[in-house]
């Protein structure tokens, strides 16, 4: 009985100290009014009910659960409640429907339609959906950036499937997630290219900067030398990060032995993990000394990479985990295969940019309530390193055994 009057309290938005949580009331109240909604509406069909379809909707103060009617004959969706896709799933359709207009559709994707109701919209309504979807992401991709300092900046790209004048190729999908100032995430560019050149990536930051991209102290990604120069030529003053986690696969790569490889991918961690800058720069020349005397190509990779590989110690200790690798943009590449793979060859690069734009905006949209990033107080006043004081021989010591010990455990284990 208690456990049924604590969740009737909650229901109701009060909470057992007898305030009033005035969120969770509002969610009710327009919970229930919705499905009420809904109820009348179904009724007036007068088709007998088959049980209900749940629903999330997010609103502005927080989650609630639609229960929509299902009828035993005909169909049921209170369009003028609730829209009847997301934004993904508006252009996934488009894409889907222009595929089918160009003869190219395939079994997979035609299984993804019919899940989805497609087969059951004509052209006309995918691109009455469509039209305020495009305003949203031409605005995203257009957006003045001057309202704001963009201290750090993630770039990356990710390669997708799109068809040009009949014949399928490979599109580079570029994309640039940056930070403000007020420790936001945002997705603030996107766009396809011919290849993942110097030219391509020169041109895309111009017009991020054009837009009013400007402050950025940081740019994180994989080591692309054409990204690198264009990064130096457009965005003066910055520093370029590489990503310490595709330096690690990229060591293991170069090396000629499996075995050496991944005792300098270990080395390379063990360094990494420690948070005094001078730690992480001596147990660093460590583990490419004990590289040296194994694999001479595998060294000369980390010597070289060593000044962007460490550049995220320059900046504060509290950045430096969202800073020093290019997860940000992983984790967004893989949203985007997610979506992109339904369709395997996109039809255009209209339809493709009309997806990812949209799996954009949804995060967008996602990162404006986070509370897990980098905290806002972090972001105030120079953003530079507190200085700390010098390691003792000791501490300098116990790091370098650390690396030597992963090294060597690695190595045995192969």
């Amino acid at each position: 009985m208690d456990t049924i009057h604590e969740e009737a309290v909650a229901a109701a938005g009060t909470r057992p100290d007898g305030t009033i949580d005035l969120n969770a009331a509002a969610r009710s109240l327009l919970e229930g009014l919705l499905n009420a909604v809904m109820d009348e509406q179904a009724s007036e069909t007068g088709a007998q009910r088959n049980g209900y379809r749940e629903r999330s909707l997010d609103t502005c103060i927080g989650r609630v659960t639609l229960r929509i009617p299902k009828l035993r004959t005909g169909t049921y969706f209170p369009d003028d409640v609730v829209e009847r896709w997301s934004r993904t799933d508006t252009a996934l359709a488009s894409a889907i429907c222009e595929m089918w207009v160009g003869g190219v559709s395939t079994r997979k994707v035609e299984a993804a339609a019919a899940k989805m109701g497609v087969e059951r919209m004509s052209r006309s309504r995918v691109s009455r959906l469509c039209a305020s979807l495009d305003a949203e992401v031409d605005e995203m991709r257009g957006a003045d950036l001057s309202w704001a300092g963009w201290p750090y900046l993630w770039l990356d790209a990710t390669y997708v499937p799109c068809r040009e004048a009949g014949a399928a190729r490979s599109t580079a999908l570029v994309t640039a997630v940056a930070c403000d100032s007020r420790a936001r995430r945002r997705v603030v560019g996107v766009e396809a290219v011919d290849a993942e050149s110097y030219q391509s990536w020169r041109s895309f930051l111009l017009s991020l900067r054009a837009r009013g991209l400007s402050g950025v102290r940081l740019v994180v990604s994989d080591a692309h030398a054409g990204l690198a120069r264009a990064v130096r030529e457009v965005f003066l003053g910055s520093s370029w990060q590489r990503c310490v986690a595709h330096l690690e696969r990229g060591v293991a790569e170069r090396c000629r032995r499996r075995g050496d490889g991944a005792a300098a991918a270990a080395a390379l961690k063990a360094a990494f993990s420690e948070s005094d800058p001078a730690l992480v720069r001596a147990g660093y020349r460590r583990a490419c000394e004990l590289l040296r005397a194994r694999d001479g190509a595998g060294a000369d990779l980390l010597e070289e990479a060593e000044p962007a590989a460490l550049a995220y110690l320059d900046l504060p200790r509290e950045h430096r985990l969202w800073i020093r690798t290019n997860n940000v943009q992983e984790r967004m590449n893989r949203e985007i295969k997610r979506r992109t793979s339904v369709v395997q060859v996109f039809p255009s690069t209209a339809s493709l940019l009309r997806l990812v734009g949209a799996v954009c905006c949804d995060q967008n949209d996602a990162w404006a309530c986070e509370r897990n990033f980098i905290d806002r107080r972090g972001m105030e006043g120079p953003l530079s390193a507190a200085p700390s004081p010098e390691p003792s021989p000791a501490e300098v010591g116990s790091v370098l055994a650390l690396v030597e010990e992963a090294f060597d455990r690695k190595l045995r284990a192969a």
